[in-house]
């Protein structure tokens, strides 16, 4: 059964938002509850284990699977967030860190069945491809998830258990939008494009995910937190995360921050639902 699949970071967990989640259908939705490290690193912000705890414990709607409370930088205590955890009676996904100790991940998989691996864009630039090829060898074909790396090769090559990106909302960000168009395949379009008439391909596209090519030639299309380009990108993202997991049976998780982007992305789910996506 296809599912609307959404990672949604521990500072952005607000109640209106979660009252949303908590309102759409269950048994269509993996929610997957990132700790909120990296946001806090940006901000400066520190966030304390026992009130993230609480918050585990206690939130409505369930995560389908929530991560350990990592820290950005600091190997060892991210290691001693989550012996906290386990001692608590947790079960979080652990979180491997570049420059730790590679012993580390053989040993957070005799406690989790998957394990997280980090820094994969902060850290590793350039480098970050060759880095998921050795993340994928000491996996060794136990599952892992990669956080905020969604290269669509490497999805196809390696068929990682999981993965996340918040990519899905940059042609809101900026004016150029990257369209899905199945089968692991792409359009990069920019709005000038649309002041003459896109190819066939990509008309089809955006019309099969509700959206009216047309107007997407309108300046004011492309501006608005509601705007087209927007609602384009969150039916993109939708479809990009449904066929993906479909075909590589990866669950490609939809990271977002705001009570709107949720919205977007049920509506998405919800129309490539009744208009039923081929495989």
């Amino acid at each position: 059964m296809d599912k609307l699949n959404v990672l949604v970071a521990y500072p952005y967990c607000t109640p209106d938002l979660m009252d949303k989640m908590k309102n759409f259908p269950q048994d269509r939705m993996r929610f997957l509850l990132d700790c909120g490290a990296f946001t806090a690193w940006q901000t400066g912000k520190k966030i304390e284990l026992d009130d993230y705890c609480k918050f585990v414990e206690t939130c409505n709607p369930k995560p389908w699977r929530y991560f350990s409370l990592d820290v950005i930088g600091d190997a060892d205590k991210t290691a001693k967030n989550f012996e906290i955890m386990l001692e608590r009676g947790f079960k979080p996904v652990p979180i491997y860190t570049p420059g730790e100790d590679k012993a580390a991940i053989d040993y957070f998989y005799t406690k989790s069945d998957v394990v997280g691996f980090g820094g994969i864009n902060a850290f590793m630039g350039k480098k970050r491809k060759g880095y998921v090829n050795g993340i994928m060898s000491a996996a060794k074909g136990r599952k892992v998830h990669l956080l905020g790396f969604t290269n669509i090769e490497y999805i196809k090559a390696y068929k990682p258990y999981m993965c996340d990106s918040s990519s899905w909302e940059s042609g809101a960000r900026y004016g150029a939008l990257r369209l899905y168009l199945g089968k692991g395949k792409f359009a990069t379009i920019q709005k000038k494009e649309f002041k003459n008439k896109p190819n066939e391909q990509i008309i089809n596209t955006i019309k099969r995910l509700g959206i009216d090519p047309y107007k997407m030639a309108k300046k004011e299309s492309w501006h608005g937190g509601k705007s087209y380009s927007r609602n384009l990108c969150a039916r993109s993202g939708v479809h990009m995360s449904v066929d993906i997991e479909r075909h590589t049976k990866t669950k490609l998780f939809l990271a977002l921050a705001t009570n709107l982007a949720f919205d977007l992305l049920a509506q998405g789910f919800n129309h490539l639902y009744q208009i039923g996506v081929k495989k």
